[in-house]
């Protein structure tokens, strides 16, 4: 077949979702680098860890030898590892680096999003509903801005796309069996596993509801279970060959896991803790805010978003009055969109607290990411009868998305990234932000009992591009030498010689995988407490030490089922390719010969993301108005919008634009309080008072304040209190001078709180020294350490 002829029966609605998708990709596609302070930061050094192991012979390293002060620690082996091996595609460019493609992972995320929504929903119920999908998916205020954007969370931001073509892949697959559409569904089933640990747990947990829900709809249909196992055997068993792909990474992640420290990952009374970050149903329906280029952190809302749930509520509304298409198989996602719903309010904590998998999740709202999918179906669904009958109102569903979605299309500019290196990466580690890309300490192994001081001696080699000299020199006899040299990142050896035996001691964490060879005969790794580290003992004279990171039954065991399921996918691919069956139409058997042409090449799986319309139907007036609306208001957006600064406030000096109460409360002339926002003034017991403060840093600051929040009685006594380590989550030495810090509070009133009026006071300390910056009036003069906000009336 001519690539022209092939063009040819390309659905043009592709055309139609990239229009759709150019607001949401625009911000990375003009503003050149990434943001620090993200978790982006923490993905983009994690590929340059991965490049440093591939460049130098670890195709699949489970050990990060440079992180944590050079000590290294085993990341790689328990996080996902798709995002990052995307990313490398790009990183291994010439001129480009690990910043480029952690960039390109969440344009990739975000743009199959778009493609794989659109398919599925198109093949159920029509391309008009597909475009209304893909809006109302992609414009979802999480996955638009705040996984994006605020979180940077490359690998969640991958995740929903890699679902969206992981459904759509098996509902092909189902429709009609082929070598390609079987390939491709085994294979993006693996990949929403490879992609991130929690997301692809959830959405693997999805995709398994929804074969089980679809194998329920074709029985009660055809009637003869027997029928329903010899049409369909292949939907289960794609996700059983995806799960068995991607073992190598899950199994010894479950085998493994009491080696290394997973407590800290679910937290307890601190921001890991999910009992701190429910929603309410208000929250979930509010509409998104106004973002601020004056704020370090601009305010955003953890919501559903108006269209979404407007267009989703009239997809349901259509749903129970069945005036839908395919109503029963529209019915799992009305259900799975209510339970990740109730998985997000307060009233499913027995559920978390029962469930020893949700904890891991942290964060209820993370959910919203898997709500907003269901939603997109309903919304694109349910009103596809709709849509059909009142063409017009396709351009009306598919820009209220895009058209309410464009206060977040303009996060604050965010400067260069600076050199992603390791370099970079231990300076970070050595100011204590965060420790081998983590910040809780997560993935340690078990034998750390304490996390070591930094030795410069050991990491004084990445400013010389060189590996790290791990030998404690210092711990040697006295007249030993030694001398040493890095076979590959996770191999090193040195040659010791030594008057008396001795401990060889390295500045290395031990974990399952390494082996050590003295005169490569096998010897004994013991640990030096309570650092964790490696120690073999050496006989006295002149021997040849090596370390090498190797394998365990358990890897083993995983590769071995992952190389199975790898063989038994191109087995039954080849089988589907070749099997013909009397009924299938000419369409069909074109398509079994590009599978069989494409089969051994990994580029079938590339052209599987853009398949063929069965009709390459042109398109028709009303999806003509779609174009022209959605050009139009992407021009207006481009041309008028974002060039003027319509879309966002843009704060200076010691005024929020944004808030509902200006003030100025001098604290020592170092930090100002600038504004405060709360929500009510009369509460009941147990009620809980929101409130966020505005801090200004009135210099540099060289010291980190704490902040305290306290409901006072008339008398003074303190009734309850909010106190943070860091106003707003970030270090007060941090604070830049030119934007000011958002700092949100929440006070839970007691139960038995009596009636009567309270007053709510804010300032700072020290804490580790007990003292209070003091409240200064006009004349510079000392009022005092606290400041009256307001004053409350409890009922």
């Amino acid at each position: 077949m001519s690539v022209k002829t092939w063009w040819r029966q390309v659905d043009p609605g592709f055309g139609l979702v990239v229009a759709i998708a150019f607001i949401a990709l625009w911000p990375f596609l003009h503003i050149p680098s990434l943001p620090q302070g993200t978790d982006a930061e923490l993905h983009i050094f994690r590929l340059v860890e991965l490049s440093q192991l591939v460049r130098g012979g670890e195709l699949y390293p489970r050990w990060a030898p440079d992180f944590y002060h050079g000590y290294g620690y085993p990341i790689f082996n328990y996080y996902a590892p798709l995002t990052y091996y995307v990313g490398l595609l790009v990183e291994l460019l010439p001129r480009l680096d690990a910043v480029d493609g952690v960039k390109f992972v969440l344009l990739l995320g975000l743009l199959l999003a778009a493609i794989g929504m659109y398919g599925f929903v198109r093949d159920n119920w029509g391309r008009r509903a597909g475009l209304v999908a893909t809006a109302v998916y992609l414009y979802a205020p999480y996955l638009q801005y705040v996984d994006p954007h605020v979180r940077g969370v490359a690998p969640e931001t991958f995740s929903f796309g890699i679902f969206a073509i992981a459904l759509w892949s098996l509902d092909r697959l189902g429709r009609e069996k082929s070598g390609g559409r079987w390939i491709t569904a085994v294979f993006t089933t693996a990949a929403v596993i490879l992609t991130h640990n929690l997301m692809g747990l959830l959405f693997f947990g999805l995709l398994c509801g929804w074969v089980v829900w679809r194998w329920g709809e074709w029985r009660l249909a055809i009637r003869d279970w027997g029928r329903v196992v010899a049409r369909f055997w292949l939907l289960p068993t794609a996700l059983a060959v995806g799960l068995a792909l991607a073992a190598f990474f899950w199994l010894p992640v479950i085998l493994e896991r009491h080696s290394v420290n997973l407590n800290t990952l679910i937290g307890q009374n601190d921001n890991y803790d999910f009992h701190t970050h429910f929603l309410s149903l208000r929250e979930l329906l509010a509409p998104s805010q106004r973002l601020d280029w004056g704020a370090t952190e601009a305010a955003f809302s953890l919501n559903l978003g108006i269209a979404q749930w407007v267009l989703g509520g009239l997809g349901l509304i259509l749903l129970g009055l069945r005036r839908v298409k395919e109503a029963s198989h529209l019915l799992f996602f009305a259900i799975a969109f209510f339970a990740l719903t109730f998985l997000m309010l307060p009233a499913s904590t027995f559920l978390w607290e029962a469930t020893p998998i949700l904890p891991f999740f942290q964060f209820p709202w993370r959910l919203l990411g898997a709500a907003a999918a269901m939603l997109a179906v309903l919304a694109g669904g349910g009103t596809a009868v709709l849509l059909q009958q009142r063409g017009w109102l396709t351009a009306v569903f598919v820009t209220l998305p895009i058209l309410l979605g464009l206060p977040l299309s303009v996060p604050a500019p965010w400067g260069e990234f600076g050199p992603a290196n390791l370099i970079t990466m231990t300076e970070i580690e050595l100011r204590g932000r965060w420790l081998g890309t983590t910040s809780t300490a997560d993935y340690v192994p078990v034998t750390v009992e304490v996390i070591p001081r930094r030795q410069e001696k050991v990491v004084e080699n990445f400013f010389l591009g060189l590996p790290p000299q791990r030998l404690n020199l210092d711990a040697m006899p006295d007249a030993a030498t030694a001398t040493w040299e890095t076979v590959t990142p996770l191999h090193f050896r040195y040659t010791v010689t030594s008057p008396k035996p001795f401990p060889l001691r390295l500045f290395h964490f031990y974990f399952p995988g390494w082996h050590a060879t003295v005169d490569g005969e096998p010897a004994e790794i013991d640990l030096g407490l309570p650092e964790g580290f490696m120690v073999v003992s050496v006989p006295a004279g002149t021997h040849v030490v090596e370390f090498k990171f190797g394998t365990t039954p358990g890897r083993t065991v995983a590769w071995m089922i992952s190389s199975a399921a790898l063989l038994l996918t191109l087995l039954l691919g080849w089988r589907q390719s070749r099997q013909s069956t009397n009924h299938q139409n000419d369409h069909a058997k074109a398509q079994r010969r590009k599978d069989r042409l494409f089969f051994f090449a990994s580029l079938r799986l590339c052209v599987k993301f853009f398949p063929h319309s069965t009709s390459a139907e042109p398109l028709t007036s009303s999806e003509w108005w779609v174009l022209a609306a959605v050009a139009g208001l992407t021009a207006v957006y481009l041309l008028i919008l974002q060039p003027l600064n319509l879309l966002h406030d843009s704060s200076s000096g010691f005024v929020v634009e944004s808030a509902d109460h200006a003030a100025f409360a001098d604290f020592d002339s170092q930090i100002a309080l600038i504004g405060y926002d709360h929500a009510a003034e009369r509460l009941r017991p147990g009620q809980t008072l929101n409130l966020t403060l505005y801090w200004k840093a009135e210099q540099k600051l060289d010291i980190n304040y704490q902040v305290f929040v306290h409901l006072l009685s008339t008398e003074g006594v303190l009734v309850v209190q909010s106190d943070k380590l860091n106003p707003g989550d970030f270090p007060t030495r941090r604070w830049p001078q030119d934007k000011y810090v958002p700092d949100r509070h929440q006070l839970t009133l007691p139960t038995t709180l009596p009636p009567g009026e309270y007053t709510v006071a804010v300032g700072l300390w020290v804490q580790t020294e007990g003292w209070r910056l003091p409240l200064l009036g006009e004349d510079g003069v000392q009022l005092g350490d606290n400041f009256v906000l307001f004053k409350i009336v409890v009922e």
